[in-house]
């Protein structure tokens, strides 16, 4: 989630702010933590210790309303000071797919599912560090000077920290008896008897969702046995998402109105005029619109540009797919943003004001767990370079679960090429979403429905012949052909 709070930006800041004794307070938690926790032992300062320094990260936890639960003080290592191949090897950090998020959901939803979530406390100290890691003596410890801390567990910041923790929670939850998904290895399902238990893990963050709640209570305990954990109940605010769920009705909106206001207020456009839409589809935008001259460039120096994007981006992907290719288009231009780019950006935070509680809404009317597709591609409308934009949108239990606007990595030399990039690309999600459903125990019989409104593009998936004008498209892109050979999905005409 983008930050958004005015928080303190050091140590000094919170001890001298208005509100230092909730920030102290803060601190010394984080302390207690890190004792409890073991997270570090105390050596003497000697020749050849190479130490990094730390620095500390402030934040207020909010729930669905918007109001303060939570001051939190996080001790962070400087990681961009560590040495690959001495004091760090391995990086990378699984997290959900926010389309797996989704998924996840609107699964859970129609299947009446009972979802609480939990949270694990200063979750990275429970990681055993398995490199020789040394800091200095934080601000707020009174340590001697002549000692440094040796770290036993992945400290915050540290490059191998959410590596190390993903494997420790990983591996609780495989001897537990979970199985990650092979879609989402954040995804975990666990069968006992007939009836399915689900995880969703974002890094210390989870949502355990079973049919009854005494099977949700046991992985709690499993959990608990192991992590000091917290408690939230039933999942109501998720990665800045407001989430209404009625069980017994097996109904659902996502939704991010708090965090709308929250980025209305930060970029001042609580009194803007409302808009009805995301762009000016007559509105042409290229990186000519630059500034030209060195009044512009002053004036667009002080332009949160990347910051607005950085904010509205995240909604796009969690909640808002009308505003995904408007937001697509406009992060082209996060290098050297002109005055037309920002008025655009503007407008669509304005338009996100207007519509604050438009969301993602799920039920169990219709029928349940069968995706439809949906594609389109936008010909030529780079005009730094032409290359098209691939959209789709993947339909199931009423709600979007999977959508993408993506420019295509190469000039389509007519509409019918461009809709065939864009149709192997729906193909490609397509494959994905059956397979995670197949994990989460949903077997799909039937090819998935893909609806397209190009004749061309669905005559040149159809038919597998020799094509004089389309012979140079990358035979990778022919993998539409082979899933409707493979009976995954099913292509038909439909007029948008």
């Amino acid at each position: 989630m983008a930050a958004v709070e005015d928080c303190p930006r050091n140590y000094r800041e919170a001890t001298e702010s208005k509100d230092k004794d909730k920030w102290i307070k803060a601190i010394n938690v984080e302390f207690e933590a890190h004792a409890r926790n073991g997270t570090w032992i105390k050596v003497p300062r000697r020749e050849g210790i190479k130490t990094i320094r730390t620095k500390w990260v402030f934040a207020k936890k909010r729930n669905e309303r918007g109001e303060i639960i939570r001051w939190k003080a996080r001790l962070v290592a400087l990681g961009f000071l560590q040495h690959f191949g001495v004091d760090f090897f391995e990086t990378y950090a699984a997290v959900a797919n926010m389309s797996s998020i989704r998924i996840f959901l609107s699964v859970c939803c129609t299947a009446g599912f009972v979802m609480e979530q939990l949270d694990v406390d200063t979750a990275y100290l429970n990681a055993d560090l398995e490199e020789d890691v040394y800091i200095e003596i934080p601000e707020g410890l009174n340590e001697d000077s002549k000692c440094v801390l040796k770290l036993k567990k992945a400290l915050y910041g540290l490059k191998q920290a959410g590596n190390a923790w993903f494997k420790t929670i990983q591996r609780l939850l495989v001897e537990t008896g979970f199985k990650p998904c092979g879609g989402d290895t954040c995804v975990f399902v666990k069968r006992v008897r007939n009836e399915f238990i689900y995880i969703c893990l974002y890094v210390d963050d989870m949502v355990v969702a079973a049919r009854t709640s005494e099977l949700v209570d046991d992985v709690k305990r499993a959990i608990a046995s192991r992590f000091r954990i917290k408690e939230l109940g039933y999942v109501r605010h998720l990665l800045g998402m407001e989430i209404a769920y009625d069980q017994k009705a097996r109904t659902m909106t996502v939704t991010q109105t708090q965090y709308i206001k929250t980025i209305v207020d930060r970029f001042n456009q609580q009194g803007a005029r409302n808009v009805t839409n995301p762009c000016d589809q007559s509105l042409k935008l290229s990186k000519a619109d630059a500034p030209q001259t060195v009044d512009e460039k002053e004036e667009m120096s002080k332009k949160p540009y990347r910051s607005l994007i950085g904010c509205i981006q995240y909604v796009a992907q969690c909640t808002r797919p009308d505003v995904t290719y408007a937001v697509t288009h406009l992060s082209r231009f996060m290098e050297n943003p002109g005055k037309k780019h920002w008025a655009a950006a503007i407008k669509i935070l304005r338009y996100l004001k207007a519509t604050s509680e438009k969301g993602i809404n799920y039920s169990n009317l219709g029928e349940l767990h069968t995706p439809v597709a949906f594609c389109d591609a936008d010909w030529g409308t780079n005009l730094d370079d032409r290359r098209s934009v691939s959209g789709m949108v993947m339909m199931m239990n009423g709600g979007p679960v999977v959508y993408k606007s993506k420019y295509q990595a190469t000039v389509a030399l007519s509409s019918t090429e461009a809709e065939y990039l864009a149709l192997s690309m729906c193909a490609q999600e397509v494959a994905w979403v059956r397979g995670l459903l197949n994990d989460l125990g949903i077997n799909l019989e039937k090819p998935t429905q893909v609806w397209e409104d190009n004749q061309g593009a669905i005559a040149l998936a159809h038919n597998q012949g020799y094509h004089a004008r389309t012979k140079h498209v990358d035979i990778r892109h022919h993998y539409i052909r082979e899933s409707i050979n493979n009976k995954i999905i099913k292509l038909d005409y439909h007029a948008y």
